[in-house]
């Protein structure tokens, strides 16, 4: 009888400290929450970032050493898990991934969420930017907040910096394109792009849509007199095999933003969103930086080991030509004034 009674009040004693919430927590409670859900101050906050660049990109060495000044910063509380290699899917994949909330961040080409958004699309305007300089100044001053801002507002997705920074230029297979007459009838390999199609079709050109994995092979059998592209994409791919004329017209110099599910943002507590924020201006300097070596890089290695040449062209004729498609995407996306704000930056 001894025996029972003190079972039953122990059992007792079990209930009411459980109902008064005197239990020890258990190992899930203290577990990384899911990424972007809200989570208690104080609990440790997992997010995942993907790209599609290989390990060795630049952009996934900046995503490292953010990792590195995220945990620092956040003392702990919030850890990046990067996805590099197009292991969470392709660029265009990526971005609808962290739009629907399945991914919380990635780099990517804007350009390839205008499915669902067509101001994504602004950067892909040839000679939107005049220079390097202007570019930075656009993208870092007032330009380039309001465009975080009308991106956010219509798609959901915050833009926390803006990478890139490489320059595209036109490649040819059997002679140097040297003046914008050279572009009259020039059949050139485009990826899927209604807005460059017309800006490339107002520079003369007869526009060839050519998957990139297909490009070499083209370029080889004539099907295309040659593409557009960055240094880095044309060394690691070996067009300049096929292709071995470089015209430095830099008539895109690539915008590629740091995009995060805006949801996941707003379930970040006041102490993380600083913390992330704070890590993520520290490190873009450092992320352009590390595209322009990567750039150079691969430029001299072309010009030196391979044998690429390169020359120059007067851009004007070629500015002039595609103007009024400047002007038409800018009033068909109620961006006009914002084009006018960066190209006077």
């Amino acid at each position: 009888m001894k025996k029972t009674l003190s079972v039953l009040v122990a059992l007792a004693l079990v209930l009411s400290l459980a109902a008064c919430g005197g239990t020890p927590a258990s190992p899930a409670a203290s577990s990384p929450a899911s990424a972007g859900g809200d989570a208690p101050a104080g609990e440790t906050v997992t997010l995942k970032i993907g790209n599609a660049m290989a390990s060795a990109h630049p952009w996934n060495t900046a995503i490292d050493e953010l990792v590195a000044l995220v945990e620092e910063y956040s003392g702990g509380r919030l850890v990046l898990v990067n996805y590099p290699d197009s292991t969470l899917g392709t660029e265009a994949e990526l971005l609808e991934q962290v739009k629907q909330g399945t991914l919380d961040l990635c780099v990517a080409d804007p350009s390839v969420g205008t499915t669902f958004c067509k101001k994504l699309e602004l950067f892909a305007l040839p000679f939107l930017f005049s220079d390097k300089a202007q570019w930075e100044a656009a993208l870092d001053g007032e330009p380039g907040q309001e465009y975080a801002q009308m991106i956010e507002e219509e798609s959901g997705l915050r833009i926390l910096a803006y990478w890139g920074g490489s320059t595209r230029n036109v490649l040819a297979v059997k002679a140097p394109v040297e003046t914008a007459s050279d572009l009259n009838g020039f059949k050139l390999r485009l990826a899927a792009s209604e807005l460059k199609f017309k800006v490339w079709e107002a520079a003369g050109c007869q526009p060839v849509e050519i998957a990139f994995g297909e490009t070499y092979s083209a370029l080889s059998a004539g099907l295309c007199d040659g593409m557009e592209n960055e240094m880095p994409s044309i060394l690691s791919a070996k067009f300049y095999e096929v292709a071995p004329y470089l015209t430095r017209t830099e008539h895109e110099i690539t915008v590629r933003p740091l995009f995060m599910n805006g949801d996941a943002f707003a379930a970040l507590d006041p102490e993380l969103q600083e913390a992330l924020l704070r890590a993520v201006d520290e490190i873009t300097p450092r992320a352009r930086q590390l595209e322009a070596d990567y750039g150079k890089e691969a430029e001299d290695s072309m010009v030196n080991d391979f044998g690429l040449t390169i020359v120059d062209i007067d851009k004007q004729p070629i500015i002039q030509a595609v103007t009024p498609v400047f002007e038409e995407f800018g009033r068909a996306n109620d961006l006009s004034e914002l084009i006018a704000k960066i190209q006077a930056s």
